[in-house]
């Protein structure tokens, strides 16, 4: 059932082909449906693992995209992963028209690195630039990646978004362990 209303969803988009690349879901709720832009084909291939199919979608991309903040709309879709974002948002650069939008969200997640930074800086210049009716509906999220992964054991997993959560997350985990060695 699943597999046919993944069908049905291709079907509907009229234009080129979506990306071969692009882990499509199955609703159409625009209210309820994500694109994650997500660095490189690595992270595309966890977050396809991690993801609702039903809601979420996945476009992975390869590595910096093109500057496209003084590049003019009829070059700005010369660039393969600007051509294939615009095809899977289902709109073109710089149109007024968001009818044809395949998805409420789009969000963007790099790594927490120099080079994350870049990629992230470099989309949010592309949706300002070319895809502004988009921000400024409110569609164009960025997410935060966590700098630190604290493991306990096989089990236990914790992010920390920075220093300071880092060293709150250890000193809980330090009382917690105290607590459960003492005796009464």
């Amino acid at each position: 059932m699943r597999a046919a209303k993944k069908v049905v969803r291709k079907k509907l988009v009229s234009g080129p082909a979506l990306p071969g690349k692009l882990a499509d879901c199955t609703a159409q709720d625009l209210s309820r449906t994500e694109l994650f832009l997500v660095e490189g084909d690595s992270a595309g291939g966890s977050a396809k693992q991690a993801r609702d199919k039903e809601y979420q979608a996945i476009l992975p991309l390869r590595g910096k995209i093109l500057n496209t903040w003084e590049v003019s709309s009829d070059q700005v879709l010369a660039s393969q992963e600007v051509h294939d974002i615009a095809v899977a948002l289902g709109i073109d650069p710089d149109s007024d028209n968001l009818e044809e939008l395949r998805y409420g969200k789009v969000c963007i997640l790099a790594d927490a690195d120099s080079d994350g930074l870049h990629i992230a800086t470099l989309l949010c210049a592309l949706f300002l630039r070319h895809f502004p009716k988009l921000v400024q509906n409110g569609h164009v999220y960025v997410a935060m990646p966590p700098l630190y992964r604290i493991d306990i054991g096989k089990d236990e997993v914790h992010y920390a978004l920075d220093e300071a959560e880092k060293e709150a997350i250890l000193a809980r985990l330090a009382r917690k362990r105290k607590a459960k060695c003492a005796t009464l």
